[in-house]
């Protein structure tokens, strides 16, 4: 097993891609396995075992051109919207590939309603109400939901199935209901990138000119949660619920505390616009400048010598000390 895992690296390498976790203290754990002396056929655990290697960076086989947002579904289906292709492609956990969608103008914003039908926003080059929201349903009927938007550029359902819109050339948040009704729900944030709900029907907001994150109530009440990220293109939550931008204009993903503080998460490839995780924890990356999408392997499965159960195997590289140099002597 140990030898796939290295051969897996090796292709790491050969890509010439890299990507480093900084876990933050909210974040991370130290677990430690069993030794084998321990177990016994009656009883033994299946604790967490920590390798001491770098995560396994691997690239899908999906053809792109410039793709600018992703979605999973509940049965760990991707979904990536493809702005340069004008199509909406389908990944499965197998990594079969389809186009679910095509010709539309600059897909740019997804979501899922409460019953499963897919929504797509058009940027449509950000003329004034060419925008339009698509909707897919999940036997691939596609309809036009709503139609006079300017530049939508992201898209979330609320617990309520309400459709909030970022409306990126006429920086405002909009709110349009399952029966079509458009209102203003927040106004005056700047080129609004990018959307999610926290589990607290919280709307999160990136701004990508003023690189500010804002937090908005279900009343409406807006406030800045963080200030100084670099273009913000993405927001998403991480199996526990933190809070990760994705920085467009760095190689950095944030990490954005409840109490707005600011830390590195991961460095990542320089043009990654959007990202995700999987139900494993595992780091989805999608590229805009390359373009490409990545997997980030943090972790996974191995059978358990001893029975029937997997035992969970993390890629957890030690923080070493740096190496002392010794200086060098004068030249003259």
């Amino acid at each position: 097993m140990m030898a796939r895992i290295a051969n897996r690296h090796y292709r790491q390498l050969a890509l010439g891609l890299s990507v480093v976790l900084l876990l933050v203290p909210e974040i991370g754990a130290q677990d430690s396995a069993l030794p084998d002396s321990a177990f016994t056929p009656a009883q033994h655990r299946h604790d967490p075992i920590d390798v001491d290697a770098r995560p396994i960076v691997s690239r899908l086989a999906v053809s792109l051109v410039q793709p600018r947002r992703m979605l999973r579904d509940g049965q760990g289906n991707l979904y990536v919207a493809d702005w340069g292709a004008g199509n909406v492609v389908k990944v499965t956990p197998e990594e079969r590939v389809t186009i679910l969608a095509t010709g539309l103008n600059e897909p740019a914003g997804l979501a899922f309603d409460s019953m499963g039908n897919l929504f797509v926003s058009t940027h449509a080059e950000g003329m004034t109400s060419a925008g339009t929201i698509v909707r897919i349903t999940p036997m691939g009927e596609r309809s036009i939901f709503a139609t006079g938007l300017t530049g939508p550029t992201a898209l979330a359902f609320d617990t309520m199935d309400n459709l909030f819109v970022a409306n990126f050339h006429e920086d405002n948040i909009a709110v349009i209901s399952m029966g079509g009704e458009v209102e203003l729900f927040a106004d005056e944030i700047p080129s609004p990138a990018a959307l999610a709900f926290d589990s607290r029907g919280i709307l999160y907001v990136v701004s990508s000119t003023e690189g500010t994150l804002f937090a908005i109530t279900p009343m409406g009440e807006v406030s800045v949660l963080a200030r100084g990220l670099a273009v913000p293109s993405d927001v998403t939550f991480d199996p526990k619920g933190h809070l990760i931008v994705t920085n467009y204009a760095s190689t950095e993903l944030s990490y954005v505390s409840a109490k707005g503080v600011v830390k590195t998460f991961a460095l990542v490839p320089k043009g990654t616009i959007s990202s995700r995780f999987d139900d494993d924890g595992n780091l989805l990356l999608l590229n805009w400048d390359q373009p490409l999408l990545l997997k980030v392997t943090r972790q996974l499965t191995i059978p358990c010598p001893h029975c029937e159960k997997q035992l969970l195997l993390r890629f957890r590289p030690k923080q070493r000390k740096p190496k002392t140099v010794k200086p060098m002597e004068p030249v003259i």
